[in-house]
């Protein structure tokens, strides 16, 4: 996994070094300038006990590496937001925590290295540093772990789901998750799953034990227990909804001011969890999901689903996806060939809740290695406009998240009866593509192979993740 400027860009600034300029020449210091643009841009993931393998919350540690950030951002590789606009795509709200720099603060960092990367003047008395962008939740009320280490080794998947208590003591409304990985060298993906008690056959509502129960009938295990799973839950004989969904490059999913998903105190959650092999023995001990609940309930309701792969997990309200025929095709099907650059796969998803009540607040996409370019949009049937939700043309699955629109409710895309979404993705199968290249080598091969519709790494998906928030029927 591609995670931090030190892998794209090995130039680096001594404490001595003047190329192309002086300090005085630029203007541009550390202190006044560059310190506050990292903080706001970088911090994410290069501070101490991020993600990235080096902090830059200090002069000392970030002044080597200032030709190599300059050279990052001014080729788009650095900071890692995928979500960008383009001819086909100008989503009409901007992005919550866009990362994105601008010409003027590309133009900052490579003044800055230029001019041998100076410290400037120490920061005026009373001036408050930067704090980082948010890498963790303000406070962890549910935290759900491993209920055992998983073992991954060998040239095959894993796909597992556990079963884990969240442990709420009353009825309780999330409004931010987190997913933390153990082992990010093997974890591909984690999708966590609320199974709400529901009913017993004679119609009373179900507790814990009885839920339990329920599970273990299906699969032999209850609290702590895991099976092989694949695309969901596998509990078919249950109702389940979307908690969190976190791939490589995930951050903490936070709920839209005064909206929360609903969690019934004798709910179980389900993680559907994802291994990739690399080939070694890798032990994963310590990947857990993070919740953090309203002391109050919230206005608003809002959760996350996952639409795509011609199926989808809100199947029994929404519909089923359709795939549709490309050119070339005598029935529409979903193979990726050997070789093949520019693949084009295509699907339409018509909202069935008659009610206009859903809004939009955060969009996402997702594919697999051999995914070039993703965009998802939204065809409205009553006034005949559609309006594109997001895009994202250069798809790096190092790199995914849920991205937030910065908007008030109001204002955010609704979706109604009989509007369509429609998913368009964009596949490049080739060696010239590093990431088919890397996921080929992990399982000893050394040319590309057919792709079709699946679950594993070497296989392809073509899905969304939608936010939603619509009304609380019972807030206060």
């Amino acid at each position: 996994m591609v995670l931090c400027l030190v892998y794209l860009c090995g130039a680096c600034v001594d404490d001595d070094a003047t190329r192309g300029g002086s300090a005085a020449q630029s203007g541009v210091t550390w202190t006044l300038d560059i310190a506050p643009l990292v903080a706001d841009h970088c911090l994410g993931c290069h501070q101490k006990g991020g993600i990235a393998p080096f902090s830059m919350q200090e002069y000392a540690s970030a002044k080597g590496f200032a030709f190599a950030m300059a050279e990052a951002v001014e080729h788009g590789r650095m900071p890692p937001f995928l979500a960008n606009e383009t001819p086909e795509c100008q989503p009409r709200l901007p992005w919550a925590r866009d990362l994105r720099l601008t010409s003027e603060q590309k133009s900052k960092l490579r003044a800055w290295a230029n001019a041998g990367a100076p410290e400037g003047p120490e920061p005026a008395a009373g001036t408050q540093p930067r704090k980082p962008t948010l890498t963790a939740l303000a406070r962890e009320d549910v935290v759900m772990r491993l209920p055992e280490p998983i073992e991954v080794q060998g040239d095959e998947d894993i796909h597992t789901c556990i079963v884990v208590d969240p442990g709420l003591d009353r009825d309780r409304y999330v409004i931010g998750r987190q997913v933390t990985a153990g082992n990010a060298r093997v974890l591909h993906h984690v999708v966590g799953y609320v199974v709400p008690p529901g009913r017993n056959p004679d119609g009373t509502k179900r507790n814990k034990p009885q839920l339990e129960a329920a599970i273990r009938k299906q699969h032999g295990v209850g609290v702590g227990g895991r099976w092989e799973c694949f695309g969901g839950a596998g509990l078919p004989q249950l109702n389940v909804e979307m908690l969190d969904v976190w791939a490589p490059g995930g951050q903490p999913n936070l709920a839209p001011p005064d909206s929360g998903q609903l969690i019934d105190k004798d709910a179980l959650v389900v993680l559907d969890v994802h291994y990739h092999p690399t080939g070694q023995v890798e032990i994963d001990t310590d990947t857990r999901v993070s919740l953090m609940l309203a002391d109050e309930p919230p206005a608003l309701i809002s959760q996350i689903i996952l639409l795509g792969n011609a199926r989808g997990h809100w199947e029994s309200d929404v519909g089923i996806g359709v795939l549709l025929q490309q050119p070339g095709e005598d029935k529409p099907e979903f193979v990726i060939p050997a070789f093949a650059e520019g693949h084009v796969e295509e699907m339409t998803w018509t909202w069935k809740v008659p009610e206009n009540a859903y809004r939009i607040y955060a969009a996402a996409t997702h594919m697999h290695y051999v995914g070039r370019d993703m965009r998802v949009s939204l065809e409205h049937t009553q006034t005949q406009d559609e309006e594109c939700l997001i895009e994202t043309p250069h798809w790096d699955f190092n790199w995914q998240r849920l991205y937030d629109y910065a908007a008030e409710y109001e204002a955010l895309p609704q979706m109604g009866g009989g509007d369509v979404l429609r998913l368009r993705c964009v596949y490049d199968n080739i060696m010239q593509n590093e990431h088919v290249a890397e996921a080929l080598a992990n399982r000893g091969l050394h040319e590309p192979v057919d792709v079709a519709l699946g679950e594993d790494t070497l296989d392809e998906m073509c899905i969304t993740g939608l936010g939603l928030i619509y009304p609380n029927t019972h807030p206060r």
